[in-house]
């Protein structure tokens, strides 16, 4: 219907695409000196031009969206040869593809007598990879790159989906000296305009321009607004974080409206029953969830009258579990449908958690899909309604007036626990009625204990009983690490292998396999030279395993939060029986911190008694999300632990 209106408008084309652009090949000696710039970088963003403009195509008789990048690169040493490669995703629907031309690369090196040798770019080093039906990547290596070259980068591509103007990256794992983008877009479409992170723009500047459209109504005008930011240090990833895209400086364009003059108006911004429509009404989601007749014959051999409904749900789940490995995909569509994923016992987070929705409604049992975005998705929009950002699905159950969100895809997650990669602020719960947003949280904390019982020989050896009892996300990191070896003799033998610190002479490990109980190894040990001797004194550090010796948190300054998923609690109880006639002579200070509202607290305490020492140490982090503001105090109770945690324990044998 748009291609026809637009045959009855007469447009002009145009040609000053490239006026703002800098030039291209032009290369000074002195920017092989811009090194100093930024010392640590691997490499460092001399300038960088964007613009995406909207324009009528004649051949096509519709609006594209074009747009423009180029780039300068110094790259400074061999880690920074990445920069150098280049991935560009087209997108296809139907008969409509995006395309890409005016490929450009220059690799410039300056050489010993002063002059810069250009090398080309080959289109040998040009390719084009399919990675699904509706989406294709172009990869391109720049030639003979080494430390110290300047790469150049230009190309053009034109797509026929208007919504997908370019999100514009500030902000990116390397320094940028230079980096500016302009829009233009005529008054007949309009964006919601975004820009987040923490980028300080230099020049954010509007002015009318000649779109050189014209309509029966007369010309249409349009708007160019120029963004410009300069000096934009790199982002520094650190641990305990969502995915960057979060928290990079981005300015990102919605499209929301369309409108042609005396003709239709296309509203784009949609609401949350368009999208739950949209997905009920789909083959891939909603259709599939209506298929529980899949599971009529087997319902009755997992469930009993006299059984609870939270006991028939998590029977229904760990069937589920089993008969339908993950493939390792995500997906909130089912990517080859309940059925063939139960015969071929494979499948993805849709398949697998919509056969869930599906049991559990044979069940009788309330049931619903939640989509979400996981962690290294990215927040989605929290006032666009949307599908594309969004890329799992859970099921949502009512079992007496307590709500549980369910994922089947992990064999070692217990039900009502969700995996890390689902802890993303929110999902939305979507119902035949209506929809609301729901919390993705953690039900257990993150918790991990060991404990010692054992003695002190006066040679510095220790001998005893050592037990690691995990619970939470630190039980489901276990049991993935134990199964992913053939066997649990293979593991074990791995560990001996490993392990050169202390003698295994037993090892035992209880409830591998059911998830709904503590994992717990134990290992009779024996570690000689835990204690160094000098003398009548020995000294050691209580630590067997365990011990902390890096601060996680190294930033001057954190511009985003930490996000530790859950709770993390880790504890260590050690009761070491000392030689006769042996006594504490010197102890690092008992120790008792915390930050405001006991948002994480350290105890380290030591005691002996009738020659046993006790040593009790905890940390906890009792919330799962720390602010920006909070950063600093984390860090520097780090710091703390970590120095504590360096100190020795002397005793010495006393005079008989």
């Amino acid at each position: 219907m748009l291609r026809i209106i637009f045959i009855a408008i007469s447009l002009l084309t145009w040609f000053s695409i490239n006026a703002q652009d800098f030039p291209y090949g032009k290369i000074a000696k002195e920017e092989f000196e811009k090194g100093a710039y930024a010392p640590h970088a691997v490499a460092i963003v001399l300038q960088e031009f964007g613009r995406s403009r909207i324009e009528y195509n004649e051949i096509k008789n519709d609006l594209v969206l074009r747009f423009i990048y180029h780039t300068k690169i110094l790259i400074k040493n061999k880690e920074g040869l990445e920069y150098a490669n280049f991935s560009i995703p087209l997108y296809r629907s139907n008969n409509n593809k995006e395309t890409i031309e005016g490929i450009k690369g220059t690799t410039f090196n300056l050489l010993d007598d002063s002059k810069i040798e250009k090398i080309e770019l080959e289109k040998k080093n040009i390719l084009t990879e399919k990675v699904s039906e509706n989406r294709e990547v172009v990869k391109i290596a720049l030639s003979n790159v080494k430390e110290g070259s300047i790469i150049e980068l230009r190309y053009t591509t034109e797509s026929p989906f208007l919504h997908n103007l370019e999100s514009w990256q500030f902000q990116s794992y390397i320094p940028k000296m230079h980096s500016e983008f302009i829009s233009e877009i005529p008054e007949i479409c309009h964006y919601n305009v975004n820009i987040k992170g923490y980028i300080k723009l230099e020049t954010r500047k509007q002015l009318p321009y000649d779109t050189k459209i014209s309509t029966s109504t007369g010309d249409v005008r349009g708007t160019q607004t120029t963004y410009i930011a300069k000096d934009i240090p790199a982002f520094i990833r650190e641990d305990y974080m969502t995915s960057p895209r979060n928290f990079m400086g981005t300015l990102t364009f919605e499209l929301a409206s369309f409108s042609i003059p005396f003709g239709p108006s296309y509203n784009y911004a949609r609401t949350w029953e368009d999208v739950r429509n949209q997905l009920y009404g789909a083959d891939e989601f909603g259709k599939e969830m209506n298929r529980s007749s899949l599971f009529k014959n087997i319902i009755p051999t997992l469930i009993k009258e006299d059984m609870s409904t939270y006991d028939k749900a998590n029977s229904i789940y760990k069937h589920i579990q089993s008969q339908i490995r993950w493939n390792k995909n995500y997906g909130l569509f089912a990517e080859n449908g309940i059925k063939k994923a139960l015969e071929n016992r494979n499948g993805n987070i849709g398949d697998i958690n919509l056969a869930l929705i599906c049991a559990l409604r044979e069940a009788k049992i309330e049931a619903n899909p939640v989509i979400l975005s996981t962690r290294d998705n990215g927040l989605p929009p929290l006032f666009r309604p949307t599908i594309t950002d969004y890329n799992y699905v859970l099921a949502h159950i009512t079992i007496d007036s307590t709500e549980y969100l369910v994922d089947a895809s992990d064999v070692n997650t217990p039900f009502g626990q969700l995996p890390l990669r689902c802890i993303n602020y929110q999902g939305n719960l979507l119902t035949k009625q209506g929809y609301k947003f729901v919390q993705l949280n953690s039900l257990l904390p993150s918790k991990i204990s060991y404990n010692f019982e054992g003695e002190l020989d006066e040679d510095g050896t220790l001998r005893g009983m050592w037990s690691e009892v995990s619970n939470g996300y630190a039980a489901t990191n276990k049991r993935e690490e134990i199964k992913n070896y053939n066997s649990l003799e293979e593991y074990k033998e791995k560990i001996y292998e490993d392990n050169s610190s202390y003698k295994i002479n037993s090892h035992e490990i209880r409830n591998l396999e059911d998830v709904s109980q503590l994992l717990t190894e134990i290992k009779e040990i024996e570690f000689k030279n835990f204690a160094n001797k000098n003398g009548k004194e020995l000294k050691f550090i209580p630590f067997i395993k365990g011990r902390t010796i890096k601060n996680p948190f190294n930033l001057d300054e954190r511009t985003y939060p930490v996000d530790l998923g859950s709770k993390i609690e880790e504890s260590f109880i050690l009761n070491i029986k000392l030689p006769k006639s042996y006594q504490v002579k010197n102890k690092p200070k008992n120790m008792n911190i915390a930050l405001p509202n006991r948002d994480a607290r350290y105890i380290y305490i030591i005691k002996e008694n009738d020659g046993i020492l006790n040593i009790q140490i905890q940390s906890s982090l009792n919330k799962p999300l720390f602010l920006p503001e909070e950063y600093l105090d984390l860090k520097e109770f780090f710091s703390h632990i970590i120095q504590s945690q360096t100190l020795d324990i002397t005793v010495e044998q006393s005079a008989i």
